[in-house]
């Protein structure tokens, strides 16, 4: 009897406490509504100011107060005293009928707390609603909010949503589903009483477009900024997040609600998800909506409570997306935009009276005709037979200096120049020329608005944001306003592109696709259309992945077209011909699962325990090609991420979690277990990026000579290299980013500028290595492998102090940073089964089934194992006629009259029996055999002693998915053996 007893009075002591602690939390909600006698008269006792304590006592007086209190408690403590019964039942009275069920008993405790938390919660966000409803300024944000077309679909919306799990919401460009949808969900939990239990996540394409759009849903709803106190909405991006517990409404990337599944299949506590722009038709995208598909049709089965999913698209499609879900709604709503008049190249030619010079870029006379492919192949624009050849389009390289397309009979019309110009015009080229002559013409002769450029790459954006910084009209305090927007920059920096710049100065955005969809800039009235993007292309025979510019499809074009009548009529001057638009244009974009590498995909689907992966991505809206998913999974086995019946390794694990390609996610995790962390970070980057150096006309060989003194030179003139370190592109890079690096930290913007010059490098480049370098690390931090500074966040040199951090030599992750064995062999690790060899790396076997030429004027001939391959002219390894090893990595073969390797570095046989494919010992001849195909001279020892070295780094991996925190492992005896190999292999023969 005595031990019921105190377990009652513990369990009344922990209600006690529980009761005062939401009087604390919600002090202007009614808690006495919601919770049981004795505990409601408390809470009412203590609203009416029969407080615990006097207020002025100390934080540890009134703790010790109030738990002496809960300890004296006697019976008569426990019964509601009458004096103050008549004065609670006269505050209840309004209450009292529509609160009846929400004291009713649960059986389980905790599910009682927390359902009487929810309910709390739920009366005090009511009671926040109507008292913002009587401010005047929520008042004139619902009048405007009230004006959109889709605010007349609202009451559709949320009764077919009641009716239905799926809803798909069309609404063309300024119909205001993107900020209204997600308002009217959270509005309508509210007023009904059931805001406690909404959590809306929203997922966009890209991160400016979840940060901008909940920056405006915020500032709609009359709240603080996303994330803090007060407000009800948040967002959440890569490195970037700003969101509370109180957060109702998340605005998010895909990716990060993939990443929240990894963690809790069901998504508890999800009431709705939005997937935004689906008719974008991105790989995440598209694998979101086969997971959310298997969520719903599982809560079906089970009768558990039903997630409620709704997307929203461009009006494009939707009966496709419609059938995917089984016929769910499609609710429509019409676009809010001003007329816009759209002016074809040909209307511009005419209207502005351009002449295209002949000695232009974007004319035919200066392209490259068939007869040079086999020339030398650079960076610059206008060389495309590259990327032309290896996807079939020969045949728009014409030899005779016409335009392919261009048709006389539909120009009649216009005047002799035009026709001229049209029938030269090198379509595929970016005319620079036309586009600064346009911008100023529409600033000198057009009315007030900002203008929005659309262009392919960042590359293609600063070439342009430099011209026309440099001339007279945008010069001086305009140029402040001349606005770079893309998915690189800094959040801080992307958002000054929603201001409004002072009197007299026109605003100029420079953008990729990222302003296409989802972010609104209220003042644009002129854009200017390239017709161009950049898109990933895969070709799964050839194994060959490229980032392809290439024409947009329809559907994108009047979607860029739709950005200029936001607030007024407004003007949109495409840079194509009509006839391009309306007879060569795709209608809609080509899918990307049904373009792009499958193998991030793969790993997510393993990751998530959804099943093997060609059944699940049969399954897709539209399922990849099974030779693509093949190819996939092949590589997966390939690097070690997946073994047996594709069940997935140590390294798998890892490599799931981190958001980059799988050879870059292997490269990184080695570079920190290894303890070269600060190369393999810029070599990354690079690899991920492009590289860094400029091929000015005329001046390939002072750009070679560039590359080999960049290797020699120390910072101070003395010489910084070995012969094996100049047979190494990746090298090469790092090298120059570490000096850019160190001359930008000690002297400043204009002396890295001046280097950048010096060695033919891109400044744009390397600011973006520089950004992609602390991405990559603070990925790796995400996932434990290597800590942050605490301060890092601190001030306004947070970039310079994070990258520094990384360049760190003396921290653990970086011990060996300075030796280029290491490093190469973690590129080795990293870009395996990526190697090609010359005939003295390759078994008799091999080599008898290969068609093989002989050297030719002293260069050895490579072989990647199925056919001979050539080191890219703008290698540093292609005019070389010896090499300290037979050995060669790289990152990707391209094709155009033969294959070509790209980025090369050549590596050391031991490099490859630590980290490459499986080992086949030959003890006798004393031969060891690498996948079949490449041959080492190594003791049997050694070879033996290779295998369990990778056993037992796979042991470390796996410890280090259960206890990441450990991962500085330099000084594991594992570890410490195979650098130890590399080093003493790397030592000269005479040492």
């Amino acid at each position: 009897m005595c031990y019921l007893w105190i377990k009652y009075v513990i369990m009344d002591a922990q209600n006690r406490v529980a009761a005062y602690a939401l009087c604390q939390l919600f002090p202007d909600l009614p808690i006495q509504l919601v919770v049981t006698e004795p505990y409601s008269s408390l809470s009412f006792r203590w609203k009416e100011g029969e407080s615990l304590t006097k207020i002025e006592d100390s934080e540890e007086d009134r703790r010790a107060g109030f738990v002496d209190w809960l300890l004296n408690a006697d019976d008569s403590r426990l019964k509601a005293p009458s004096d103050n019964k008549s004065a609670l039942d006269e505050f209840q009275k309004p209450y009292i009928e529509e609160n009846k069920t929400l004291s009713s008993a649960v059986a389980d405790p905790i599910a009682e707390r927390t359902s009487h938390a929810k309910e709390v919660e739920s009366l005090y966000l009511r009671q926040e609603e109507e008292n913002r409803k009587k401010t005047q300024k929520y008042k004139e944000m619902l009048k405007t909010r009230a004006a959109l077309p889709i605010a007349g679909l609202k009451n559709d919306i949320l009764q077919l949503l009641k009716e239905n799990n799926v809803l798909v919401v069309c609404g063309e460009t300024g119909s205001g589903k993107t900020t209204q949808v997600p308002q009217f969900i959270l509005d309508d939990m509210i007023e009904s009483g059931r805001g406690g239990h909404c959590n809306i996540v929203c997922t966009q394409p890209r991160r400016i477009a979840a940060i901008s759009v909940a920056e405006r849903v915020a500032d709609e709803r009359c709240e603080p900024s996303p994330g803090s106190n007060g407000s009800l909405v948040g967002y959440q991006v890569r490195l970037d997040n700003a969101r509370n517990e109180k957060t109702k409404l998340l605005f998010c990337t895909t990716g990060i609600l993939l990443r929240k599944l990894v963690g809790d299949k069901s998504l508890t506590g999800v009431s709705h998800i939005i997937v935004d722009e689906v008719h974008e038709r991105s790989l995440l995208g598209d694998f979101l909506l086969i997971v959310l598909k298997n969520l719903i049709e599982k809560q079906s089965a089970h009768g558990t409570p039903k997630l409620k999913v709704i997307l929203m698209s461009a009006t494009v499609d939707s009966d496709l997306f419609s059938r995917y879900f089984g016929f769910c709604p499609v609710i429509t709503a019409q676009g809010r935009t001003h007329a816009v008049t759209t002016c074809f190249l040909e209307d511009i030619y005419e209207s502005i009276n351009y002449h295209l010079a002949s000695d232009s870029p974007a004319s035919l006379r200066y392209e490259t005709s068939t007869k040079d492919m086999s020339g030398p192949v650079n960076n610059r624009r206008g060389k495309k037979n590259l990327v032309l050849s290896a996807w079939g389009d020969d045949s728009l390289l014409s030899e005779d200096y016409v335009n392919p397309h261009y048709d006389s009979s539909s120009y009649q019309s216009y005047s002799e120049q035009t026709q001229k110009n049209l029938k030269r015009l090198n379509e595929d080229v970016i005319d620079y020329d036309l586009l600064e002559y346009l911008v100023c013409h529409v600033d000198e002769t057009c009315g007030e608005g900002a203008i929005l450029i659309f262009l392919p790459g960042v590359v293609e954006i600063y070439t342009l944001l430099d011209r026309l910084a440099a001339s007279y009209q945008f010069g001086g305090p305009s140029s402040d306003w001349l606005l770079p927007l893309h998915s690189s920059i800094a959040s801080s920096e992307q958002k000054k592109v929603f201001l409004n710049p002072p009197n007299g100065i026109r605003k100029v955005i420079i953008a990729t696709n990222v302003a296409e969809t989802s972010i609104t800039i209220d003042d644009v009235v002129y854009v200017i259309d390239c017709g161009k993007h950049k898109e990933n292309r895969y070709n799964p025979q050839k194994k060959l992945s490229s980032m392809v510019e290439d024409w947009i499809s329809r559907a994108n074009a009047k979607q860029r077209r739709g950005r200029a009548g936001r607030v007024k009529p407004g003007i949109c001057f495409c840079l194509y011909t009509q006839h391009r638009f309306e007879k060569l244009m795709r209608p809609y974009q080509v899918p990307e699962m049904l373009r792009m590498p499958l193998v991030e995909l793969c790993l997510q689907i393993k990751l998530l325990s959804l099943g093997h992966i060609k059944p699940f991505l049969s399954k897709a809206l539209e399922p990849p090609k099974e030779e693509a998913m093949n190819s996939a999974i092949s590589l997966l086995y390939e690097v070690g991420a997946i073994e047996g019946d594709e069940e997935l390794t140590p390294l798998g694990h890892h490599l799931a979690k981190l958001p980059v390609d799988v050879l870059i996610g292997k490269m990184l995790l080695y570079g920190g277990i290894f303890g070269c962390l600060s190369p393999i970070l810029s070599i990354s980057a690079f690899l991920s990026y492009k590289s860094p150096f400029l091929y000015p006309k005329d001046e390939k060989q002072n750009v070679e000579r560039a590359k080999l003194a960049l290797l020699s030179d120390k910072l101070d003139g003395s010489s910084d290299s070995n012969d094996g370190d100049r047979q190494s592109d990746h090298l090469l890079m790092m090298v120059a980013y570490r000096k850019w690096e160190k001359i930008l930290r000690e002297k400043g913007v204009n002396a890295a500028k001046q280097f950048c010059n010096k060695y033919f490098l891109s400044s744009s480049v390397m600011y973006m290595i520089r950004d992609m370098r602390i991405q990559f690390g603070t990925l790796l931090a995400d996932i434990g492998f290597i800590n942050l500074p605490k301060n890092y966040q601190i001030g306004a040199k947070k970039k310079e102090n994070l990258d520094m951090w990384f360049s760190n030599y003396s921290q653990p992750f970086n011990r060996h940073s300075h030796h280029s064995a290491v490093v190469k062999a973690i590129l080795c690790a990293g870009l395996y089964p990526n190697v090609a060899a010359t005939e003295l790396g390759i078994t008799g076997v091999a080599l008898s089934r290969l068609k093989h030429s002989p050297a030719t004027k002293g260069h050895p001939v490579w072989y990647d194992g199925r056919r001979e391959v050539h080191i890219h002219p703008s290698s540093i390894n292609s005019s070389l006629k010896a090499f300290q090893h037979p050995f060669i990595v790289f990152l990707e073969k391209v094709e155009t009259n033969k294959v070509f390797l790209r980025d090369t570095t050549i590596i050391s046989p031991f490099s490859i029996l630590l980290f490459g494919g499986l080992i086949n010992i030959q003890h006798q001849s004393g031969l060891v055999a690498i996948d079949g195909w490449l041959k080492l001279t190594a003791p049997a020892q050694t070879a033996v002693l290779c295998k369990e070295l990778r056993s037992a780094l796979h042991s470390i991996l796996k410890e280090l998915i259960k206890k990441p925190e450990n991962a500085t492992i330099v000084d594991n005896e594992v570890v410490k053996s195979m650098i130890h190999l590399l080093l003493e292999e790397d030592k000269p023969l005479n040492s």
